[in-house]
């Protein structure tokens, strides 16, 4: 903790005789310097716009960790052959035999080739890209786990996404000083898990940074789409993995296939796990589906429930096509907005404006009857919120109104007054 002290100096005003004779007196500020890790935060953490751009760069980096599994996926298709890096290649004989039997055949007495399973043919060049992305990843969790350390060093060290970049990191680590276990199998496909992960935190500093506001339902159905994609991905890429030890082996179209008619309930019976690691990878990836899946759509209904009893917005398009004006309100008297309605729509050039009611009281019973009469549920759109909120007014499309009413109730004694509430 470094301090510097910078000098100023003022008028002490002791009498206003003459400001000559006014004694000046030095004042000493005191500044204290950031620490490292105070600075780090703010970068890393606090500073909205590096931070949005260091969740872009970590989402691009999970990505591209799952296209390279990709490609390692399609340029290996023997594995028969699969072994460690620079060792010398086991007896298969009993696995080529068992190669050439109908899968009838081959229920019977189940040959797994675990070696297949355990190494895997990665080329040097992918290697080294894995590599130096797997050493960024781990710097970044770890340096991030530090930040944002708060007294319980376990819980930051056993969240979920943090265990999934040790997984997916250290063994390429190793892999460095071990050069045998280059052709190690390391799950990354996983990536996809944290890349979700990027993209949700990504959206509190998209709005924080760009000062604008994403619906919360648009935002829910991309976290939705984000998690059922993760789903599939991982499936398929567990599926198409552990089929390399058995009879029949899949490529990713095949192993797409079978996890889109597996979840859908649909169950064609053509492509079946023919050993126990297939089936138990299976087994678990639909466990989790059922834990995963139901709590997003309760999250995705609650938001829309939300977004129903807060009236929604007012659509863009119509906005543009259409003339409306917006009335706000403090409170919704029947009365009141009855009186405003007869009024406003009695004027004939009038007819075919729409009127948005903006206010941030919840509609009654009385009013929600009013609304539902089909002169008015044509033209009068109503939605719950404050003329004192930014998003609010957004979703009224209150830049594209032709004008802009408010309202006060009958029961205020100074009209002045009640307007004065709305600035």
């Amino acid at each position: 903790m470094g301090s510097s002290s910078r000098y100023s100096s003022y008028n002490c005003l002791t009498s206003w005789d003459s400001y000559d004779k006014i004694p000046r007196v030095r004042v000493e500020y005191y500044v204290n310097e950031n620490t490292f890790k105070e600075r780090l935060q703010l970068y890393f953490i606090k500073n909205q716009r590096s931070s949005l751009r260091i969740r872009i760069a970590n989402l691009f980096f999970k990505l591209l960790t799952c296209l390279l599994y990709i490609i390692r996926v399609v340029t290996d298709v023997d594995p028969l052959h699969a072994k460690c890096y620079g060792c010398r290649l086991g007896n298969k004989t009993e696995f080529l035999i068992s190669a050439n039997l109908t899968e009838e055949k081959f229920q019977e007495n189940p040959i797994i080739n675990w070696d297949a399973i355990v190494w895997v043919n990665r080329p040097l060049e992918l290697w080294v890209v894995q590599v130096i992305l797997a050493m960024i990843s781990l710097t970044e969790a770890v340096l991030l786990a530090y930040l944002g350390y708060k007294g319980n060093i376990w819980q930051q060290l056993l969240s979920f996404h943090f265990i999934l970049e040790i997984v997916n990191t250290i063994p390429f680590t190793i892999t460095i000083f071990y050069p045998s276990m280059r052709n190690l199998f390391i799950p990354v496909f996983l990536n996809c898990w944290l890349a979700k992960h990027a993209l949700e935190n990504m959206f509190n500093d998209l709005h924080r940074a760009m000062q604008k506001s994403q619906s919360a339902l648009s935002q829910q159905l991309t976290i939705l789409s984000a998690t059922l994609v993760c789903l599939v991905f991982t499936s398929l890429c567990g599926i198409q993995h552990c089929q390399r030890a058995g009879h029949r082996h899949l490529n990713l179209f095949q192993a797409t296939y079978y996890v889109v008619v597996t979840f859908s309930t649909v169950g064609y019976g053509d492509f079946v796990p023919d050993i126990w690691p297939s089936q138990l990878w299976m087994v678990i990836m639909i466990c989790v589906a059922l834990i995963v899946l139901p709590t997003q759509l309760e999250q995705l209904a609650f938001t829309w429930m939300e977004r129903q009893k807060l009236g929604g917005s007012y659509s863009s398009h119509r906005a543009q096509s259409e003339k409306h004006v917006v009335v706000c309100s403090t409170t919704l008297h029947a009365d009141t907005i009855m009186d405003f309605l007869n009024e406003f729509y009695a004027h004939p050039l009038l007819q075919d404006y729409y009127v948005v009611l903006l206010s941030p009281m919840e509609l009654d019973t009385t009013m929600r009857m009013i609304l539902q009469v089909p002169i008015w549920a044509q033209r009068v759109i109503y939605i719950q919120g404050s003329c004192l909120k930014d998003g609010d007014l957004a979703r009224a499309r209150m830049n594209e109104a032709e004008a802009c009413f408010i309202l006060a109730a009958r029961n205020y004694a100074d009209k002045t007054a009640a307007v004065s509430e709305f600035q």
